[in-house]
């Protein structure tokens, strides 16, 4: 069983952002404004090569230290790029290979994220042949809005495919900040507020956060077979698992399917899947019950969107995971579970 409620108390962070220290158009403290100016409360800046200390006043946000790194040549010929977190010795920078370094920052007791795998040109046998890294880059700002290689979903999917362990951050990777192409305030994780640097890195690695670039989930618990979500309003909500298992539910068929029921020929052409549709509809909220073959489904939605949904199947194998996209096309990702 996996759950939690993301209320007042969770905040934004931003776990992979640049300054001056490297090649970041902001000073270190204009960084850590940047960002508590729009409410995080969760900031690592990781300059190229350069550990960067000492940048924020105690208390405006909890501080995780961190750096990124450029080590050993894929089955493409590219280096990889590792965000090490929770790490303060810049020796990491003589050590020669991605294996090195996170045999190195596991020992410090930090965290490795592999940076925009996409961007980067990774393919399947680069991140299988790595282990103990905590996770990847499902989305990165700056490489999606300059050169449009931002998402890793497919990558990530493979993984938890094969049955690694991984997590799913959603950075910036912010230089620009204020400059077109916008880079900074795209992609985030939504965190449980961290009481210190410890209890976020706990939460880190545990993967008790989830990522988005607009959506937020209010609430979300999941099982071998049910899934439960609360959510701002989105257009579309997809259950993700192994292998062309999964659903997904969208406003565009949500509308079709609901107007088709009424009429009985349209019903018909429908019965092989769907076994009953009611719905009822008060005050602008419908709440649809549906009943497929292979899964049964509350939605409650209005004008605005998707805001909760409720699905119990025994479709899924191995992992399971929830995203969620709305009108402007942002999204948000859970973590997975490990299916029994």
């Amino acid at each position: 069983m996996y759950r939690f409620v993301a209320d007042e108390n969770w905040v934004k962070g931003s776990l992979h952002c640049h300054s001056t220290s490297s090649d970041g158009h902001l000073s270190p403290g204009d960084v850590a404004d940047y960002y508590v100016s729009r409410g995080y409360g969760l900031l690592a800046l990781t300059d190229h090569g350069k550990i960067t200390t000492n940048f924020v006043n105690d208390g405006e946000c909890t501080v995780l230290t961190g750096i990124e790194v450029s080590k050993g040549q894929s089955k493409l010929g590219e280096p990889y790029h590792i965000v090490a977190l929770g790490v303060d010795d810049p020796s990491i920078n003589d050590l020669n290979s991605p294996l090195e370094v996170i045999d190195n920052v596991k020992s410090a007791k930090g965290l490795v994220i592999v940076a925009h795998p996409s961007w980067s040109s990774l393919v399947h046998e680069d991140l299988a042949v790595l282990k103990d890294y905590s996770g990847i880059e499902v989305y990165n700002t700056g490489c999606d809005v300059e050169v449009a290689k931002g998402y890793a979903v497919s990558h990530w999917d493979n993984l938890l495919s094969m049955g690694r362990e991984c997590w799913g951050y959603a950075v910036d990777d912010a230089h620009r900040y204020l400059v077109p192409p916008l880079d900074a305030d795209g992609g985030w994780i939504c965190i449980e507020k961290p009481s210190d640097n410890t209890a976020a890195m706990k939460m880190l690695k545990t993967g008790q956060f989830f990522s988005s670039t607009g959506p937020r989930f209010k609430s979300l618990e999941m099982s071998d077979s049910a899934v439960h979500l609360k959510c701002s309003p989105v257009t579309r909500v997809n259950i993700v698992s192994h292998n062309g298992r999964g659903l997904c539910i969208s406003m565009n068929d949500l509308g079709y399917l609901l107007k088709a029921w009424k009429n009985p020929s349209e019903r018909q052409k429908m019965a092989h899947r769907y076994r009953q549709v009611e719905v009822n509809t008060e005050n602008k909220v419908t709440t649809a019950f549906l009943d497929e073959i292979a899964w049964k489904a509350k939605i409650v939605f209005s004008p605005k969107g998707i805001e909760q949904v409720e699905v119990e199947s025994r479709i899924f194998l191995r992992y399971m995971r929830v995203e969620a996209s709305d009108l402007k096309g942002r999204t948000a990702w859970s973590n997975p579970i490990y299916l029994k």
